[in-house]
């Protein structure tokens, strides 16, 4: 948490106390607080919880994360001959633990093109 305390002391001197109203923050700062954003989410902590440590808004981290992520999103397709849906049929895992079973190959095509 060493890394979130400097990084909530430059955010308090750029805002000097204040409210921030749309203030935008340098390019480098942004950075390092996604960064460090992602490696605390990596551990399951929430992302308002970690904008309320950094003494940001939460949806302004958010944003900031947003705009970092990339073009696709993690997912595994398995086969599993006991899902409910039928032996055989592909089964897909999202990184946020969904599961979604019984669509055919096209479907889940498109369902994995909705995702990138």
């Amino acid at each position: 948490m060493q890394g979130a305390s400097r990084l909530r002391l430059r955010i308090r001197q750029l805002t000097r106390g204040k409210q921030p109203r749309g203030r935008r923050y340098p390019a480098s700062l942004r950075a390092e607080v996604v960064a460090l954003a992602r490696a605390r989410q990596a551990e399951g902590v929430a992302v308002a919880r970690i904008a309320r440590e950094l003494g940001l808004g939460a949806r302004t981290l958010a944003l900031w994360m947003g705009r970092e992520r990339p073009a696709l999103r993690r997912v595994r397709l398995v086969r599993e001959p006991e899902a409910a849906a039928g032996p055989g049929l592909p089964v897909v895992h999202t990184p946020t633990g969904l599961r979604v079973e019984g669509l055919d190959l096209d479907s889940v095509v498109r369902l994995l093109r909705a995702l990138a």
